[in-house]
Parts: structure tokens; sequence; C-alpha cells
């Protein structure tokens, strides 16, 4: 699907909530987590963030986003998560799929921003 707003963070923000994003990440974080033994969708690693946050990249809709968002790295990630305020996932990773979801759109919506300065 390509995303035809006014800006980058329009488009990122039509992405982040559409079926496309959702089942994307989903299916990212099922490939990221593979092989967790008594996975439980609490306390969440940051290295799972990580490798989904990167994975979720390549599901970018085609047109401007897929070509102007770069991939996030681990730098950006946690400066993302610092700049609103959010616990450090070093310590216990993160709290739940509800808030792994949350995190996903914070880290795209910054890399939008950041982008379309």
């Amino acid at each position: 699907m390509t995303y035809l707003g006014i800006s980058l963070i329009d488009d990122m923000e039509e992405w982040l909530a559409s079926e496309d994003f959702d089942s994307a990440w989903r299916e990212c974080y099922d490939r990221a987590s593979r092989g967790a033994t008594g996975r439980s969708d609490r306390n969440i690693s940051e290295s799972v963030l990580f490798q989904t946050a990167a994975a979720l990249h390549s599901h970018l809709p085609h047109g401007a986003l897929e070509r102007m968002i770069p991939q996030p790295d681990v730098e950006f990630i946690r400066g993302a998560m610092e700049a609103i305020g959010a616990e450090d996932t070093r310590k216990a990773g993160v709290k739940d799929l509800e808030h792994f979801e949350a995190a996903l759109v914070v880290v795209y919506t910054h890399l939008a921003h950041c982008a379309d300065l």
C-alpha cells in the first residue's frame, strides 16, 4: 500500500494506525522472540525490541516512507524511548505487548519526524 499524505509524518501516522502495521510488527516480534524459553510476552528483552524494530523496516509501505525512513539502530531506539521518558529497557525489558507496540510506534514516529526535517 502506498500512502499519499502531505508529509512523511502523515504517511507514518497512517501506516502506524493500519492493519498492515499491526500484522507486520507481530510477525517481526514472533521471529525475534523465537527460541525464547517460556515466552510470556511480559518483560520482553531489549534485544527483541531492537530486532523487531529493525525487521519492521522491511515492511514499510512502498513510496516515500520506504525511500526516506532509515532502519533504526540501537542508539536511535534508546534515544527515542528516552525522549518520551520511558523506563530504561536495559534493566527489565519492555513491560508487555501493549508497551512493546507503543515503543515501536514511538521509534517509527521519531524516525518520520527526523526524516521530515
